[in-house]
C-alpha cells in the first residue's frame, strides 16, 4: 500500500519511516509476492499542490498529513480533497504538534480521520496504529474501486489495554459506514463516539476494574486516565486481558458486541441511577458512556454478568454519496417494473446508480442484479458505441443519474482523474469476470 506522507519536517519523516520499517519487518507471508503486496510504502510529498494532485489521481486508501507543517496548510489540503468525498475518501492519519491543531482535527466531521497522533507520540504510537490498519485494511478500500467489497460484512477486533488505539478501531468502522452510504454526516460523529465510549469502558471499568470514585480521584491530579491503566497493568493478570469487538454490518442496520474479561458490573442498578440522576451530573467528564449510547443506538443489551454489551445501529444514509461531477445531471426516477433500457437499443448515455435495485435480463434470462454498489450501468456499450447488451428493469423504487456523451466528455475535461477512476472500475469488473469464467 502506497501511503503519501504530506510533510516537510525531516525529524517527523524519520520517526514515521522507522515505524513503517518495524511494521513491514513483522510481515510473515508464505510467498515473497504476498509479502510485498502487504507492505506499507511511504511516498514523501512536501508541497500542497503535489499532495492534491497525487491524491486525486491515485486515490490512496490511506494518507498521512502533518497539520502543523510550516511549508503548507494541511487543513487546506483536506478541504480541497474533501470537495469530492465520493472519489477521495481514503483514511487520514493526522499528525500535529500543538493543541490548536489537535482541537481542529477533532472538529473535522466530514473527513475520514482514522486517528490523530502528536509528534512526540509517533515513535510509540505509529507502529501499533499501522498494525491495526494492516490487519483490517479492507475497511479502507475505496467503494468506488473495490466494487466486490461486500456491504454485508462481519468480523472481530481484539484490543489490548492501550486507550490510544481505541479511536482507530472506532473510526475504521464509522468511516466505512459513512463511505458506503449507511451514515449521514450528522450521525457519523455520534456513532464514532458510542463505539469509543463502549471500548473505553471495557478497558477502564471492565478489564482494569477502575471504579467511578477511583477515576474521579485520579483525574483531580492527572489529565488522562491512561496512567492509571498503566499502573493497573503492572499486574500480569490485568495486562494480559483483551477486549473483543465483534461487528455484523448489513445494509439496513449493524450490530456490535463489546466484551471484556473482567468481573462484570451491576448494569441494572447503573441504568436506574442514570434514569434518576440530575441532568447536569450526566455531563461530567466520565461515567456518561452508557447514556450517550442509549441516546444514539436502536437497542442496547447486556449479558447477565455485565461484561458484554451488544448495541444495534439503524443506518441513516440514503444509498451512498453522489459524485461531485454528477450532481448537476438529470435524475431519472424509476418504480418497480419500469424498464431502464432494452437489449438492442442504441446506447448514447450511461447511468450512475444513486439508489435502488435492478434486474439484468439477457435473451430473456435473469443473469444479475445491480445496486448502488455497482456504481454504473450501461457503461460498456456506451464506451464501445454498441447497442445495449442487456435489458435492465427496476426491482424497487430508485434513482439513476443520466450521463450523456456531452456530459461525460465535459466531466473528463474538467476533472480528468474521473477517467482514471473509470478505467480502474472497468478493469476491476473484467478481472471479476475472468475469475468467474475460469472458475
Amino acid at each position: 500500500m502506497k501511503i503519501p506522507l504530506i510533510n516537510s519536517d525531516p525529524d517527523l519523516h524519520a520517526a514515521i519511516k522507522k515505524s513503517v520499517r518495524k511494521v513491514n519487518r513483522g510481515e510473515k507471508r508464505p510467498t515473497k509476492a504476498e509479502a510485498m503486496s502487504s507492505l506499507f510504502n511511504l511516498v514523501p510529498i512536501g508541497s500542497q499542490e503535489e499532495a492534491i494532485e497525487f491524491i486525486n489521481y491515485l486515490m490512496p486508501p490511506l494518507v498521512m498529513i502533518n497539520f502543523n507543517d510550516s511549508e503548507f496548510d494541511g487543513f487546506e489540503v483536506v478541504r480541497r480533497i474533501s470537495e469530492d468525498p465520493w472519489l477521495n475518501h481514503g483514511g487520514i492519519i493526522g499528525l500535529f504538534s500543538d493543541f490548536e491543531a489537535s482541537e481542529r482535527l477533532h472538529e473535522l466531521s466530514d473527513v475520514n480521520l482514522v486517528v490523530s497522533i502528536g509528534k512526540t507520540d509517533v515513535p510509540k504510537m505509529m507502529a501499533p496504529v499501522l498494525d491495526v490498519i494492516k490487519d483490517h485494511q479492507h475497511f479502507l478500500f475505496q467503494r468506488a474501486i473495490h466494487t466486490d467489497l461486500l456491504v454485508s460484512t462481519s468480523g472481530q477486533f481484539e484490543l489490548g489495554m492501550d486507550l490510544m488505539l481505541v479511536p482507530c478501531y472506532a473510526n475504521l468502522i464509522t468511516n466505512y459506514l459513512y463511505n458506503v452510504g449507511f451514515l449521514r454526516t450528522d450521525s457519523k460523529h455520534s456513532v464514532s463516539l458510542v463505539m469509543t465510549e463502549m471500548l473505553t469502558n471495557a478497558i477502564e471499568h471492565g478489564n482494569c476494574a477502575i471504579t467511578y470514585e477511583e477515576k474521579s480521584k485520579w483525574l483531580e491530579k492527572h489529565s488522562s486516565v491512561q496512567g492509571l491503566i498503566k499502573k493497573k497493568c503492572r499486574g500480569l493478570e490485568i495486562s494480559a486481558r483483551k477486549v473483543r469487538f465483534n461487528y455484523q454490518i448489513d445494509r439496513g442496520s449493524s450490530t456490535y458486541t463489546v466484551g471484556d474479561e473482567g468481573e462484570g458490573f451491576d448494569w441494572r442498578s447503573h441504568m436506574k441511577r442514570l434514569e434518576d440522576a440530575d441532568p447536569l451530573d450526566l455531563l461530567s467528564a466520565h461515567g456518561r458512556g452508557i447514556l450517550i449510547t442509549r441516546e444514539t443506538v436502536a437497542r442496547l443489551e447486556y449479558n447477565d454478568k455485565g461484561n458484554e454489551v451488544t448495541f444495534h445501529i439503524d443506518h441513516t444514509g440514503a444509498g451512498g454519496m453522489i459524485p461531485e461531477a454528477f450532481r448537476d445531471n438529470e435524475v431519472v426516477k424509476f418504480k418497480p417494473g419500469d424498464v431502464v433500457f432494452r437489449q438492442g437499443e442504441d446506447s448514447d448515455f450511461l447511468y450512475y446508480v444513486a439508489e435502488g435495485e435492478y434486474k439484468v435480463i439477457v435473451n430473456g434470462n435473469h443473469v444479475a442484479n445491480l445496486t448502488s454498489d455497482d456504481i454504473l450501468v450501461g457503461e460498456m456499450s456506451f464506451l464501445l458505441e454498441e447497442s445495449r447488451s442487456a435489458t435492465v428493469i427496476a426491482s424497487t423504487h430508485g434513482n439513476l443519474i443520466k450521463i450523456t456523451k456531452e456530459s461525460f466528455i465535459n466531466i473528463l475535461k474538467n476533472q480528468p482523474y474521473y477517467g482514471l477512476f473509470l478505467s480502474k472500475l472497468i478493469a476491476k469488473r473484467l478481472h471479476r469476470l475472468s475469475r468467474g469464467i475460469l472458475s
